[in-house]
């Protein structure tokens, strides 16, 4: 889909980093990155002005961070 949106923050969406297997983040940019971006808790929270936290994911929910 060449003709498909794509989110302005792609280049620099720290939630990329978390995912260690392709696959699903695939899953994550193919439902949140590409099409219908609007809806991405992390876009909106980002075209107001604030800072997402690496950790919330696009559905609006925190990814439980372990280890580290």
């Amino acid at each position: 889909m060449s003709d498909a949106k794509i989110c302005p923050h792609t280049l620099s969406c720290q939630m990329y980093e978390l995912f260690q297997l392709q696959g699903a983040l695939n899953v994550w940019k193919m439902n949140y990155c590409r099409g219908d971006y609007g809806r991405c808790a992390r876009y909106k929270m980002s075209e107001v002005g604030g800072s997402p936290p690496v950790n919330l994911m696009p559905n609006g929910k925190l990814l439980n961070r372990q280890g580290g």
